[in-house]
């Protein structure tokens, strides 16, 4: 399964620009809330993980069994740094005959407020800027509050109309929540918990119940996710692992700009649209 974020969209959008062609891909960026949550309002808020360096290496795995019986399976490697600052670089590629291609490459400077997006084909940096967190005003609390009012008048009658019919309501998805018991992950404590979503006979289609199980295992000292596993029945079987992983700073080098590479500022390019 693939999730788009944020940043993943700012690689996609930049990769359009220069011409180049990008799978989207889910692209974790720790200590900066949930990945699909907002990644960069994260940062501006203060999310960022710092004193805490590592660089590591992460597999993911992803198999779908055809109803003809083909498996397709499908392979990425990720490498992963965070200096002392919370600084990030992902690297993202694919395994092709046994060697990693690199797709993408994205650097997240939370002291500079920028995301930057490299393509080596072209040689090319394209920058994107934070957004500056704003307060509500009070339209936009008045409508909040009205958004809440109505989400909850609609619960209400969703659970009167449950007991007016006497139990022949649809059935819902039912969630089962269970932690794991910790353990060790290339050589980090981590704690795990497993989640299995019931969906009933006949939500999607579906003759008979199935099960979407999720788990993931999360250390809460560098605040990362090492190991994650999603089987879901219509979309096939996803795994992540972490396989190396290493706690000494890395080098500076590695959240910079190459040298020889055209920046471009987003922001600057947006602004002269406009004029």
């Amino acid at each position: 399964m693939r999730v788009l974020t944020l940043a993943a969209m700012l690689v996609i959008a930049g990769a359009g620009m220069s011409g180049q062609e990008v799978t989207p891909t889910l692209i974790r960026v720790d200590g900066i809330g949930a990945v699909a949550g907002g990644l960069l309002g994260g940062v501006g808020m203060g999310g960022v993980v710092r004193g805490q360096p590592y660089s590591l290496v992460a597999k993911t795995a992803t198999v779908r069994l055809l109803a003809d019986g083909t498996t397709i399976t499908n392979v990425q490697e990720e490498h992963r740094m965070r200096d002392s600052e919370g600084r990030q670089r992902t690297e993202i590629g694919r395994v092709v005959d046994g060697k990693v291609r690199i797709d993408m490459v994205m650097l997240v400077d939370p002291v500079a407020k920028t995301t930057t997006n490299l393509f080596e084909r072209n040689k090319e940096a394209r920058v994107n800027h934070f957004p500056e967190p704003k307060s509500p005003t009070p339209e936009m609390e008045a409508r909040m509050a009205e958004m809440r009012a109505k989400a909850a008048a609609a619960r209400a009658k969703a659970a009167q109309d449950g007991a007016a019919s006497g139990g022949d309501a649809p059935k819902r998805q039912n969630a089962n929540v269970e932690k794991l018991t910790p353990k060790n992950i290339a050589g980090l404590y981590a704690e795990g918990q497993r989640t299995v979503m019931v969906i009933p006979a006949g939500r999607v289609g579906n003759d008979r119940e199935m099960k979407v199980v999720t788990e993931y295992w999360r250390s809460p000292d560098l605040g990362i996710e090492l190991e994650s596993m999603r089987d879901d029945p219509q979309s096939g079987k996803s795994t992540m692992e972490v396989t190396q992983l290493d706690r000494a700073e890395p080098d500076a080098a590695l959240f910079k700009v190459p040298e020889g590479y055209k920046v471009i500022d987003q922001k600057q390019q947006g602004s002269g649209l406009l004029q």
